[in-house]
C-alpha cells in the first residue's frame, strides 16, 4: 500500500509539471532564478526591432545545463561552478526576432540566476547613421587636404621651375671705348629658361637660386592628375555608442590651368567606397561620387590662397543583425579656403598655413526592412586647420633622369560644432532618438611624401598621412601622377 501510494504521488508530480505551461521571457520579463525550479522550461520572445545581446548565466553549481534553440540556430553549453554568456556556445553572438525554446537543469540545489539582454535594434540604426555622417566628414576632410596638397604642388612646380622668367644679378661686362656695355648674348644649356638681366638697380638674384624668382609663365595648355588613395583605421566606443572599425579606397582626378603668371583655376572629381563596421555587428557601404572645382593665387611675396568648392552623390546600403537592410540615398557640399605663405631657409621650403573648412552631410528618409523608420539627416561640420608643409631643397638624382623630393607636413585640426549626428525615428509605433559616435573635437594631421620629377611635363607622388586624436586613427597612403602640356 506504502508503495502504491509513493508510485501515484511521483505520477500525480510529473504529470503535474509536464502541464505546467513554459515560462515566458521577453523584454518586460527577462530574468530566471533558483525560484523558478531546478529544472525547467520558457518561451523566449524576440520582438520586431529587438535582438538579445547577452545571456547571462550566474551559478557556482557543479553541474549546470542550458540551451537556447529555434529551427536552424542553437545555443548550449554545460557550467561548472562559474558561469557567462550562453552565446559565446552557439550559432552566433546575437538573438534576432523570433520565438526560441530555452531550458536548463541544475544538478545540485545551488542559487543561479540567468539574465537575457534585450536591447532595441532602431537604437543601433540611429547609431550606425550618425557614425556613418562623420566618416563623411573625415571622407570630405581627406579629399581637400589631398587637393590643397595637389594645388600647392603644381603651383610650386611650375613657379620658378622650369620655362621660368627669373632675375638674375650678374657681374657687368666690360663697357666699351665708347662707355656703352659689350653685347650680350642669351644662351640656355639645359633649360628653355629665359633669365632676364639687370646691370642697373642690383636687383634679382645670385646665379642659380631659386628664393627670388618671378612668377612662372603662363602657360597655354591644360595639365591634370590622378590619384590613387586608400584609407583605413577605426574608432573607439564611447558613451553607449558603439566603436568602428573603418576602410575605403578610391580616385580623385583633375584638370589644370595657369591663366596668368599669378592665377591657377581648375577641376576635380572623385569616385569613391567607404566601408563602416561596428562593434555591434552593423555595417554601412557608402557609394560616392563627387565634382568640385578651384581657384589658386599667388604673388612674387610668397602669399598663396586656395578656394575649392564641390558636391557628391552618396548611396548607402546597410545591414545590421538579424538580416535588417537599408538602402538610401544622399548628399553632401563642402567649401574650402586656404591662406599660406612659402619662404625659403636654405635647404628647406617652409609653408605655413591656416584653412577653415565648412562640410553639409544630408541622408534620405527611408523605412528598413525591419520596418525602423529613419527620418532625414542633416549634419553640418566647420572646421579650421593651422600648420605648416615643408619641402627639401636637395634632391635626390635616380636613374632615367628623376629628380625625387622629400616633403612633410603637419597641422593641428578643431571642429566648431556638434561632433555627434543626432538621429530620430519611429520602430513599432514608438518614436526613438539616438546619436552616433562622437570622435572628438580636436586632431592631429601628419603626413610624409615623396615627389618625383622626370621633367616640367611629368611628376609621380606618394604620401601617406595620419588622422588621430584619443579616440579615432584614421591612416591614409595615396600615389599619383602629374602633366602638362
Amino acid at each position: 500500500m506504502y508503495r502504491f501510494l509513493i508510485s501515484w504521488g511521483l505520477i500525480a508530480c510529473v504529470t503535474t509539471a509536464q502541464a505546467t505551461p513554459p515560462i515566458l521571457i521577453n523584454s518586460s520579463n527577462f530574468t530566471l532564478t533558483q525560484d523558478d525550479g531546478l529544472v525547467g522550461d520558457a518561451t523566449v520572445t524576440v520582438g520586431s526591432g529587438e535582438l538579445i545581446s547577452a545571456v547571462n548565466v550566474s551559478t557556482e553549481s557543479g553541474f549546470f545545463r542550458t540551451q537556447l534553440l529555434a529551427d536552424g540556430t542553437d545555443w548550449l553549453n554545460y557550467w561548472h561552478f562559474e558561469g557567462g554568456n550562453l552565446l559565446e556556445h552557439g550559432d552566433g553572438s546575437s538573438v534576432a526576432p523570433g520565438t526560441y525554446e530555452f531550458n536548463w537543469y541544475n544538478d545540485y540545489n545551488i542559487d543561479f540566476s540567468i539574465e537575457f539582454v534585450f536591447e532595441l535594434t532602431s537604437l543601433e540604426a540611429g547609431q550606425l547613421l550618425g557614425s556613418t555622417t562623420q566618416t563623411q566628414f573625415q571622407n570630405q576632410n581627406f579629399q581637400f587636404q589631398s587637393l590643397s596638397n595637389q594645388v600647392r604642388t603644381m603651383a610650386g612646380s611650375f613657379s620658378g621651375g622650369n620655362n621660368a622668367m627669373g632675375l638674375v644679378s650678374l657681374t657687368p661686362p666690360p663697357r666699351t671705348a665708347d662707355g656703352e656695355y659689350a653685347p650680350i648674348s642669351l644662351v640656355s644649356y639645359e633649360e628653355p629658361s629665359v633669365e632676364q638681366v639687370s646691370y642697373q638697380s642690383g636687383i634679382g638674384s645670385p646665379l642659380g637660386s631659386r628664393g627670388q624668382r618671378t612668377s612662372s609663365l603662363t602657360r597655354s595648355g591644360w595639365g591634370g592628375w590622378m590619384q590613387g588613395y586608400g584609407i583605413g583605421g577605426s574608432a573607439d566606443g564611447h558613451q553607449g555608442v558603439s566603436g568602428f572599425d573603418y576602410g575605403g579606397g578610391g580616385t580623385q582626378l583633375g584638370l589644370f590651368r595657369h591663366i596668368d603668371a599669378h592665377t591657377m583655376v581648375g577641376f576635380f572629381g572623385a569616385y569613391g567606397y567607404q566601408n563602416v563596421s561596428t562593434d555591434a555587428g552593423s555595417e554601412a557601404n557608402v557609394n560616392s561620387g563627387m565634382l568640385g572645382l578651384f581657384l589658386h593665387r599667388n604673388d612674387h611675396e610668397g602669399n598663396y590662397y586656395t578656394l575649392a568648392g564641390n558636391a557628391s552623390y552618396d548611396d548607402y546600403d546597410t545591414s545590421r543583425t538579424g538580416g535588417i537592410t537599408g538602402n538610401y540615398d544622399g548628399v553632401q557640399t563642402g567649401t574650402y579656403l586656404e591662406r599660406g605663405l612659402t619662404r625659403d631657409l636654405g635647404v628647406l621650403t617652409v609653408q605655413p598655413n591656416v584653412a577653415l573648412q565648412y562640410l553639409w552631410v544630408h541622408q534620405d528618409d527611408h523605412v528598413e526592412s525591419g520596418g525602423t523608420s529613419i527620418d532625414d539627416v542633416d549634419a553640418h561640420s566647420l572646421r579650421s586647420m593651422v600648420g605648416a608643409n615643408f619641402y627639401g631643397n636637395r634632391h635626390v638624382h635616380g636613374p632615367l633622369g628623376w629628380r625625387w623630393t622629400p616633403n612633410s607636413r603637419a597641422s593641428w585640426m578643431h571642429e566648431y560644432l556638434d561632433p555627434t549626428t543626432s538621429v530620430t525615428g519611429v520602430q513599432g509605433g514608438s518614436s526613438f532618438a539616438t546619436q552616433g559616435l562622437d570622435l572628438g573635437r580636436d586632431w592631429a594631421l601628419l603626413g610624409v611624401g615623396l615627389q618625383g620629377d622626370r621633367n616640367a611635363a611629368l611628376s609621380l607622388y606618394a604620401n601617406y598621412d595620419l588622422q588621430v586624436n584619443d579616440r579615432q586613427r584614421f591612416h591614409t597612403g595615396s600615389g599619383g601622377v602629374v602633366w602638362t602640356h
